[in-house]
């Protein structure tokens, strides 16, 4: 049997603002097929003045279970050089180990 169900999303607005971006559209699903869970989030990042970002900057997503405790993270690199006006992304992690009940989305500086 193959289900889907909605996730909370919380964003990290504080850490949009120190990098100069803000994410919009977001979306998070899990998909259970059997015992495997899968985690997908969408979403668009902007530049909150003008069509670029200052530096490269990663958007991390991370998942918590009901007692709060962190079950899975990934990230992917925006690339300043590679940057005009948004970015689409969907980030998918397989084979989480429980059902997450808060997803986090926020930028940080990609080292």
């Amino acid at each position: 049997m193959h289900k889907k169900q909605l996730v909370c999303i919380e964003r990290l607005e504080i850490m949009e603002d120190k990098f100069g971006v803000t994410f919009e559209g977001l979306n998070a699903e899990i998909d259970q097929d059997e015992s495997i869970l899968t985690l997908n989030v969408y979403g668009e990042m902007h530049p909150t003045n003008g069509t670029s970002i200052k530096q490269d900057l990663a958007i991390t997503v991370t998942a918590f279970d009901s007692e709060g405790k962190i079950i899975a993270i990934t990230e992917t690199t925006v690339y300043e050089e590679k940057f005009f006006a948004l970015e689409n992304f969907h980030m998918q992690i397989y084979d989480i180990t429980s059902k997450p009940v808060k997803i986090r989305v926020y930028p940080k500086a990609d080292v």
